[in-house]
Order: C-alpha cells, then sequence, then structure tokens
C-alpha cells in the first residue's frame, strides 16, 4: 500500500482528522522541495482546508482510476444508512420505496448488515434513492450535500460542503466546519447544528411548536417568528415559537443565522 494510500485509510477510519491528513498529504508532496529549501511556514487552518480537495482527488486518482467506473447498485430496505465520503457530491432523495439505489461513478464500497448500510466513497459522486423512513449517518471532507424527503434521524460531520434539505422531518446534527447550510423542515424534533463559517438558514411551517437559542460570534440573527419569553441580545437569541415542542439550537461562530416562515 502506498503512502498515499495510507493516509487515506486513517482518514477513513477516523485515526486521524481532516486538516491532519491533510498536513501528511502535503509533506508527502513536497518533502523534497522542503528539503532543499529549508522548513516551511506553519499552515493556516483554513489554507489546510482549502487544499483538502486537490490533494486527496489527486491521491484517489492515481491509486484507484481503473476503479472507478459508473455503476448502480441496489440494496434492501435498512433501518439506517451511513455514508463516509472523501471528495464529491452527494444527494440522496427519499421515496416510497423497499429499495436503496446507488448510482455511483467513483471508488465506493459496501458494507450491508441487517439493519445498516455503510457506504465509504473515496471520490465521485453519489445519487441515493432511500425509503422516507430512514436514518442517515454522514461523514465528508469536500463536496455538496442535498436530502430531500426524509423522514428520520440525521447527523452529519463534514470540512467544506454545502448542505441542502427539502421536506425534511425528525431530528438533525449537524457539525461543519465550512459552507452555507440551507434546511427546509416540516416537523421538528431535535435540530442541533454548530457551524465554524457560512450562512445558516432554516425554514419551517408558521404552525411549528418550537423552543429556539441561537448563537451567533460575529454573525447577524434574523428570526421572522414572533417569539414568546424571548431573551435577546448581541448575537444571541432565545425563545418559543408558539409553543414548546421541538428543539432547535444553533451555534453559529463567523456566519449569519435565519429562521424563515414556510
Amino acid at each position: 500500500m502506498s503512502e498515499r494510500l495510507r493516509i487515506l485509510k486513517l482518514l477513513e477510519e477516523g485515526k486521524i482528522n481532516a486538516e491532519e491528513a491533510a498536513r501528511l498529504l502535503e509533506a508527502l508532496n513536497g518533502g523534497e522541495s522542503r528539503k532543499r529549501h529549508g522548513p516551511p511556514h506553519a499552515f493556516s487552518f483554513w489554507h489546510t482546508m482549502d487544499s483538502i480537495p486537490e490533494m486527496v482527488t489527486s491521491a484517489i486518482h492515481g491509486a484507484f482510476g481503473h476503479a472507478s467506473a459508473e455503476e448502480t447498485l441496489k440494496f434492501s430496505k435498512k433501518q439506517k444508512l451511513e455514508l463516509k465520503g472523501v471528495s464529491g457530491d452527494i444527494d440522496i432523495s427519499g421515496k416510497d420505496t423497499d429499495i436503496i439505489t446507488i448510482e455511483k461513478d467513483g471508488f465506493v464500497g459496501v458494507n450491508e448488515s441487517p439493519d445498516t448500510l455503510q457506504i465509504k466513497a473515496l471520490s465521485g459522486n453519489l445519487e441515493i434513492t432511500v425509503p422516507k423512513a430512514i436514518n442517515l449517518g454522514i461523514k465528508g471532507v469536500s463536496g455538496d450535500l442535498n436530502i430531500a424527503h426524509v423522514n428520520g434521524i440525521i447527523e452529519i460531520a463534514t470540512v467544506s460542503a454545502d448542505i441542502c434539505g427539502k421536506d425534511l422531518s425528525g431530528s438533525l446534527k449537524a457539525d461543519i466546519v465550512s459552507g452555507d447550510v440551507e434546511l427546509e423542515y416540516s416537523m421538528i424534533d431535535k435540530i442541533e447544528i454548530k457551524e465554524k463559517t457560512g450562512d445558516v438558514s432554516i425554514t419551517i411551517s408558521k404552525d411549528t411548536e418550537a423552543e429556539i437559542e441561537v448563537e451567533t460570534r460575529e454573525g447577524e440573527i434574523d428570526c421572522e417568528f414572533e417569539l414568546k419569553d424571548a431573551v435577546e441580545k448581541n448575537g444571541y437569541l432565545k425563545g418559543t415559537i408558539n409553543k414548546p415542542g421541538g428543539k432547535i439550537f444553533i451555534r453559529n461562530e463567523y456566519g449569519d443565522v435565519a429562521i424563515q416562515k414556510k
């Protein structure tokens, strides 16, 4: 196994994080140059994040280009879909079906158990059709994520991605480094979003019953609802939409937050 593949395998298994993987790949790609020209300047965090997609994609295509044929895969209905993607866009759509269908054009590995389907995508885009009632666990380094018509528990952890959700119901937990988030929910149990940089927008029904708490270090907060028991100050908003029900908690360090009426 090449050094590049060892690094990607460690990232895939969660033994190193995205920043560490980027540093290792950069060291591998430019080691000889640095030996000639002396020690490098320290990477900034965001420079590292921006450089991940090109480095990872290059390493994958060099190693697995022969295995990245387009293909359609089908599996029986599961309670949960777990997906790890390094590079590429992901589209997940819920439909009235008992089959999970995966349209892929990159290097993808799949493990199946009675309750869970695990997908590991090292490159390429994915279009996935799932039953509407399903739980999702998604981890990604680079690539946009679109989810529609899903009712369940969704957990997302991404480094660099724009996330769009339409006609969703249930719960969401998202930890995002960079990228905008636009969500449309018809029913909410609990939404918890932690964002480093990027705007967050949630659209919900005017009849939604929920308690909200929003924090932002440098962004603005805009809420179209008239809140009960509202607490509002610079970079902070808390209150109840209609009456207690679901929970919405958003912490965004360097972006705006909007809660809008559908």
